[in-house]
């Protein structure tokens, strides 16, 4: 089976749900040749009207099975049409909820107001398949059945770098990593427990900010303004710098709907470059099972401190849960069932094309 995988420009997600799920596969020696490109290469003319151009023509490069990752667009559609005219058989990869994008996030007005969602939305209806990294995105992309659930999962390279849990430092880092822009109201759930943590560890402990800040010491009712680290756009290195750089890490999330459907990468890296991490008790997180669950500012602020005071302890569960993402998180583990997903959209375009109608299978999701 030949599998072409079309990558969004987004590097986070291109890199966990595309190009490591392929070096996964082809490692695996699974049987099944992926190639991972930017885009598909396609003919445009203008339309009827003349007033657009519209897709004339996919190229699927001779693939079986030709993977969308967040189509955003009418040419998407057309594309996605096109492919499964010629037997081809069409996933679409989804790993945010783009309809439930928060105002004040800095893609609402493209996700949203105009429409993108709405593109997304009309592509995982007329896919063979719709993979997803969460149980809540299974519901909104896939209420047809043909959907599967495959969470995110971490390069054992990675997870087997040295641990931060092996430092001993004077003064600990407490880190969170992100943008304002893109997390508009998640830094104020932990309300004043970063700054309670800090005035109880003053000199044994820093804020930083690996991303951009903005107004974040406002957010944060932060006595001064946090160390801010610039983002690291590569994954990789953005993975070893989180490991070298922060000693306890921070997940907060505001109790929404585009929260609630997001996947827990972000306490699985902490965990797989042996963080101590604090977070919400968001859907996912508590699904996981990693890093310390804070409810409160009260309970920030404890769990916080208990981190800086209590060295062994820190070590001990951040140790833990890097040994639980080893055992049972890497991409090597969710191989054969991005193999198995692709087999069944490839069945389900066969199945469609000798009854002229999609057909519809049982939602699955991969514990």
């Amino acid at each position: 089976m030949n599998v072409l995988m079309s990558t969004t420009v987004f590097t986070g997600s291109k890199y966990y749900r595309m190009a490591e799920p392929a070096r996964a596969v082809q490692e695996a020696g699974l049987g099944v040749d992926v190639t991972v490109t930017r885009g598909l290469s396609t003919t445009m003319v203008p339309s009827p009207d003349g007033t657009e151009l519209v897709v004339q023509a996919v190229d699927a490069q001779g693939a079986d099975v030709v993977v969308l990752q967040l189509p955003k667009t009418e040419a998407m559609l057309q594309c996605l049409r096109l492919l499964q005219a010629q037997g081809v058989a069409v996933v679409v990869e989804m790993d945010d909820l783009l309809s439930a994008v928060p105002y004040g996030h800095i893609g609402h007005a493209g996700l949203v107001r105009q429409g993108m969602d709405r593109h997304a939305l009309a592509c995982a209806r007329e896919a063979d398949l719709v993979t997803v990294s969460t149980p809540a995105l299974l519901q909104e992309y896939a209420s047809h059945g043909r959907g599967v659930v495959i969470p995110n999962a971490i390069p054992r390279r990675v997870a087997e770098l040295p641990p931060a849990y092996a430092r001993d430092p004077e003064e600990l880092t407490i880190g969170w990593t992100g943008s304002v822009a893109t997390h508009p109201y998640d830094l104020q759930v932990m309300e004043s427990g970063l700054q309670q943590a800090l005035d109880r560890t003053r000199g044994r402990s820093r804020f930083v900010i690996l991303g951009q800040a903005d107004d974040a010491k406002d957010r944060l009712r932060l006595a001064e303004e946090p160390t801010v680290v610039p983002w690291v756009r590569d994954v990789v290195e953005y993975t070893g710098t989180v490991g070298e750089l922060f000693d306890i890490g921070l997940a907060p999330l505001r109790d929404d709907r585009f929260n609630t459907s997001k996947s827990w990468l972000k306490v699985l890296e902490y965990a797989a470059r042996g963080i101590y991490a604090v977070r919400s008790p968001s859907a996912e997180y508590e699904r996981l099972g990693l890093g310390r669950r804070a409810r409160s500012p009260r309970d920030w602020a404890t769990f916080i401190t208990s981190g800086i005071e209590n060295p062994d302890r820190r070590r001990e569960l951040a140790a833990a849960d890097r040994e639980k993402v080893l055992a049972g998180h890497l991409t090597e583990h969710t191989a054969e069932a991005w193999v198995a997903a692709w087999r069944q959209a490839r069945d389900n375009r066969a199945r469609s094309r000798r009854v002229g109608a999609p057909a519809s299978r049982p939602q699955a999701v991969l514990a």
